[in-house]
C-alpha cells in the first residue's frame, strides 16, 4: 500500500451508517480490498457480491485510490481547486473525474 493510503482509517459503525448512500461502506469495502480482504478477481467480486456490495462500486473507489485521487481530495479540501464549477472544471482539466473525487472528500470530511 502507498503512503497516502496509510492514512486511512476504518470509520466506526455509527459514523459508517450517518452516510446515505452506502459510500462510506463502499468506501470501507474498497480499503478492505486493498488490504486483500477479498482476493482478487472473480472471487473478489463473488465475496464482494456475497457481502452486500456493488463489486463496480467498490472497484471504482479502489481504482481511485490506486490513482492518487485521495491526494487530489486532500488537496480540494485544503482549496487548491476552488469551489463549485470552477472546482468541477479544473478537476477536469487536470484528468480528474470530479465525482469520484467529491466522494473521497465527503469520505475524508467524516474523519
Amino acid at each position: 500500500m502507498s503512503e497516502s493510503n496509510n492514512r486511512l482509517r476504518r470509520l466506526s459503525d455509527g459514523e459508517a451508517a450517518s452516510v446515505s448512500g452506502g459510500l462510506t461502506m463502499n468506501f470501507l469495502a474498497a480499503v478492505d480490498v486493498m488490504n486483500g480482504k477479498y482476493g482478487d478477481g472473480e472471487e473478489r467480486k463473488r465475496r464482494l457480491t456475497a457481502a452486500g456490495y456493488d463489486h463496480r462500486a467498490v472497484q471504482h473507489l479502489v481504482n481511485g485510490l490506486v490513482r492518487g485521487y485521495d491526494m487530489i481530495a486532500l488537496e480540494v479540501i485544503e482549496g487548491k481547486y476552488g469551489n463549485g464549477q470552477a472546482r468541477i472544471s479544473a478537476l477536469r482539466a487536470a484528468g480528474f473525474d470530479p465525482a469520484l473525487v467529491q466522494e473521497f472528500v465527503n469520505c475524508m470530511l467524516l474523519d
